[in-house]
């Protein structure tokens, strides 16, 4: 199992990843599209770069649709 050493002031990638799964949760896209970019910034490996890229995208394509927008009628 892969863990992220969460607090490690050396692993950006693995904060940003953390918090961009949170704003996910909570529905936050643009919030998770942005800490997307920047685990994308701090990856250190092509397989990092790649999940950034691909949830980053999801996130701006759920933000561009307005996923989970309880408030509209």
């Amino acid at each position: 199992m892969n863990m992220i050493a969460e607090n490690s002031a050396r692993n950006h990638y693995g904060l940003y990843a953390v918090g961009a799964g949170r704003a996910e949760r909570e529905q936050n896209w643009n919030k998770a599209a942005e800490l997307w970019r920047k685990a994308l910034a701090s990856a250190r490996s092509r397989r990092s770069r790649h999940w950034a890229e691909v949830r980053m995208a999801f996130c701006v394509n759920a933000a561009a649709h307005r996923w989970g927008n309880r408030h509209e009628s």
